[in-house]
């Protein structure tokens, strides 16, 4: 990958990494299911234009909708609330591993002993966390993230199934549906929200904006245009430095505290989620230049 994809990358796991500081700070201030519904309709308004698809894609669009906007990002923006950053981008990893199993279960997809390894390592991360009390971390709030990935990985799945759909008319039909959604689940377990939103201060905007523009669009916009012009296994490796602008960004900007239990756990989780990617890239490699081999001379 050239110097100019390489900066693209950075940027692009910069934007995402730093995007868990905006949302710590957004739903510190106005209640955290409002904020996902402020949000879906902010993108439903700007995405608008891609809201264009034939209506055999719409009852496959509604259950990746739910599931990745609801099971996934609402999920994760009332886990934050009590969480540490640090904690949530690395937790959040653990959809990598998750992807592996549902791969397995719901696509007849094998796994060999390098990816059952990473898998084990991956949890057993989540094991220190909740088990030792020295991490500082909330197990409930921590089981609701880890709830958020695997949602994640369960979309991530459906949106495989969904062929010939441009990303951004995913992302465009979940803010549409998840929207009501959102609104409907603040309006039963949150109080409040209007007040909250008036008496915002600047910050909570910026983060707002930080969110849908940063990370939401040009963030993806960045993605899917190196996955489109370069091989995701030279795009794909980049996605492991997300969680460590995370953990940089929340000790520097938030001041928060790296615990050793926290690291051990983190150091396990993000080893085994390596070890599942790298493996990953080496069969793809492998698959490649074996169908090139067999490709007939002309």
């Amino acid at each position: 990958m050239p110097l100019s994809g390489v900066i693209a990358a950075l940027v692009t796991v910069t934007l995402w990494g730093a995007n868990f500081v905006a949302v710590k700070m957004a739903v510190t201030d106005v209640p955290a299911l409002f904020v996902s519904g402020l949000r879906f309709s902010a993108l439903t308004i700007l995405l608008a234009p891609y809201l264009r698809i034939a209506p055999k894609h719409l009852l496959g669009l509604a259950y990746y909708a739910v599931g990745m906007g609801v099971g996934h990002f609402c999920l994760l923006f009332v886990a934050i609330q009590y969480l540490d950053i640090s904690t949530a981008g690395i937790v959040l990893q653990l959809g990598t591993p998750f992807v592996v199993l549902l791969a397995w279960m719901m696509l007849g997809e094998r796994f060999g002993i390098w990816r059952f390894a990473g898998m084990s390592s991956a949890f057993g991360g989540i094991v220190v966390l909740i088990g030792f009390p020295e991490a500082d971390v909330e197990p409930v709030w921590l089981l609701v993230l880890v709830v958020a990935a695997f949602m994640w990985s369960f979309s991530s799945i459906r949106a495989k199934q969904l062929v010939d759909i441009p990303p951004f008319t995913l992302i465009a039909w979940m803010a549409l549906v998840v929207t009501p959604f959102a609104f409907g689940l603040s309006y039963i377990f949150e109080t409040g929200q209007v007040d909250a939103v008036v008496a915002a201060p600047p910050r909570f905007w910026w983060s707002f904006v930080y969110m849908i523009v940063g990370s939401s669009i040009v963030g993806y916009g960045l993605w899917y245009y190196l996955l489109k012009r370069y091989d995701v296994t030279a795009v794909a490796p980049y996605n492991l430095l997300v969680p460590l602008v995370a953990v940089l960004c929340g000790v520097t900007i938030m001041g928060e505290q790296l615990t050793t239990v926290k690291i051990i756990g983190g150091a396990l989780i993000l080893g085994g989620v390596s070890l599942i990617t790298v493996r990953q890239i080496v069969l793809s490699r492998r698959a490649r230049l074996n169908a090139m081999s067999e490709t007939p001379a002309i």
